[in-house]
Order: C-alpha cells, then structure tokens, then sequence
C-alpha cells in the first residue's frame, strides 16, 4: 500500500478536467505523494524533490540504487536557472531548440537541488516534456520536481497505464491514465557539461540530430556511455 496505506488513486483523463487533475496531482506531490504522470517518452514516477523523505521513498519503491541520480523535470526553458547553474551557450541552443520533447540535459546542478537527488554528484539530468497536462503540473509545483521512470529499477519502461500498475500499482499514490504514451522509449540523455557533449544514454533524438544542432566537428567522434 502507499504511504496513507491506500490504493493507487487512478486519474482518467477521459473523464476527470485536466484542470483538477492538475490541481491533485500538485496537492498530492506537495503533501509528499509520489504520482505517475503521462509524458512524450514513457510514464514517469513524480517526487517532491525537496522532501527528503518523498525522494528516499520513490528510490525504494523504484528499488534504484542511491548512487543513481534523479532528473528533474521543468515546465519551461525559463524555468532552467531554478534548477541548473553554469549554463553553456551549447546547452542554451539545445534546450531552445529540442524543449519540450526527448532530450535531457545534464548540467551543472544549482543549490536548490539536494545531494540525495543528485547521488553526491555536482550535476544534475533536466528536461522539458512535450506533454501539457505534466507541464501544468510541473508549473503548478512551488518546488522542484523529480521524474524517473515509473517501474522498478531493471524492468521494462511503462508506456501505458497498465504497465504502471502492474510494476508499482498499490505502492504509489496516484496514477494519471493518459493512455498510451506516443514515444515508447526514454529520451536521449546529453552531459553538456563536458566538450563536446557526450551521450551517456541513447534514447529518441539521435548525434546527428544533436550534430545538427550545434554544428559538426570532423576530428570529433560522439562519445557514448
């Protein structure tokens, strides 16, 4: 059961305002509730990122080692600054240009996000979905907001409700059915704090796309991993 030892709230969006969807997904992840939200990639499990507690519970729910940083997602590319410090001109171009949609940014981490979101790291991943009842709530949120995957860490990503329920379903709060996600597979995941960027996870935007953003540099191979 989850932290109020209840079901998993189920939000259809077929038949529940976007508004008040909204509205009580932002209560819940306030209150420390952990809430499956619809992106553009995958289903993602949503935390309060300033409440310690919420995020050492979404790590043991996700059974995701403490080492492994969390990203955070944003509503807006002017939202970076509130999350990220020492933004490059590099990675600038590529939010502006790839925001909202598949790509997260990792990028050197401001104050406001904690060493148990970052796994000690100085870093941190950001993204802007391409979804706009997430980015409502997002925007709804006073406080950072941390997404990962919403499935147990070594499982397949959840692209559709039940693929939620079944990998976490009972021990999270709350579980916003948007049907179907469109992409199926995680976002590209870009170190731009390092040149050039490397890839540590290949995902939906490919080098090429990432190339053609930024220009292309012959005696420069990507580096993956």
């Amino acid at each position: 059961m989850n932290q109020h030892g209840e079901a998993t709230r189920v939000l259809d969006t077929g038949s529940v305002p976007a508004e008040e969807i909204a509205a009580r997904a932002v209560a819940s992840l306030a209150a420390g509730g952990l809430v499956a939200v619809p992106t553009d990639t995958v289903y993602g499990l949503a935390a309060n990122a300033a409440l310690d507690s919420t995020v050492r519970r979404l790590f043991a729910i996700k059974q995701r080692p403490a080492d492994k940083p969390l990203p955070i997602l944003i509503a807006d590319v002017g939202e970076l600054d509130e999350v990220a410090a020492e933004i490059s001109p590099v990675a600038h171009k590529l939010a502006e240009h790839f925001w909202p949609g598949p790509l997260t940014l990792v990028l050197r981490k401001c104050v406001a996000i904690s060493d148990l979101v970052s796994a000690g790291r100085p870093t941190v991943g950001v993204r802007v979905p391409d979804h706009d009842l997430t980015r409502d709530i997002l925007r709804g949120a006073d406080f950072p907001v941390a997404v990962t995957s919403a499935n147990p860490s070594g499982d397949a990503e959840a692209a559709a409700p039940g693929d939620v329920l079944t990998g976490l379903g009972g021990a999270i709060d709350m579980l916003i059915d948007d049907g179907r996600c469109p992409g199926g597979h995680p976002s590209t995941v870009l170190d731009v704090t390092c040149s050039p960027p490397r890839i540590l996870r290949p995902g939906l935007i490919s080098w090429p796309d990432i190339e053609a953003v930024i220009g292309r540099d012959k005696n420069v191979a990507p580096t993956i991993g």
